[in-house]
């Protein structure tokens, strides 16, 4: 199963978190969403999606700014994947199209947060709200990491494992 990967703020397709997980031998496909702000990301994404076969399985994953383009995006198509992992997400975050930090809903799809109980810039208290709002199903596990979770690249890789079995 192909991972969709939405970089971060600062991130790029050829970033820490993808060299990793290709190097895991998993297959990314990552769009280039420098420069780009949420609706912007978001509909890029959603053209990404059109272009695709859709009974190709995909999990959709997605870092810090890119975490809140993808809860956002697997709301829009719950259907879509076969689960989600979340990195540090922005889900404290809010411009069009999301209303508020409150409208990012979980979906029923297997979902993965980690967060890092060090990181000064997404508060974990965003990935608890959000986790909280799943009748069941948003797996939140809190590292020993900053923001960036460079300290867990290995747990990055076993999560898409996990969510790939």
């Amino acid at each position: 199963m192909d991972v969709l990967f939405c970089h971060g703020l600062e991130g790029s397709p050829e970033g820490t978190k993808v060299r990793a997980m290709r190097a895991a031998g998993i297959s990314v496909d990552a769009p280039d969403f420098r420069g780009k702000v949420l609706g912007e990301r978001i509909a890029q994404l959603a053209a990404r999606l059109d272009a695709l076969d859709p009974a190709r399985p995909l999990l959709l994953a997605g870092s810090s700014y890119g975490g809140a383009v993808a809860a956002w995006t697997a709301m829009q198509r719950p259907g879509r994947f076969h689960g989600l992992l979340l990195l540090a997400p922005a889900l404290h975050h809010a411009e069009p199209p999301v209303p508020s930090h409150a409208a990012y809903r979980p979906v029923p799809i297997p979902t993965i947060i980690l967060h890092g109980t060090r990181d000064t810039v997404v508060p974990l208290s965003a990935s608890e709200a959000y986790a909280a709002r799943a009748p069941a199903g948003v797996d939140l596990r809190r590292v020993d990491d900053d923001h960036r979770l460079a300290a867990s690249l290995p747990l990055i890789v076993a999560a898409i494992a996990e969510l790939q079995s």
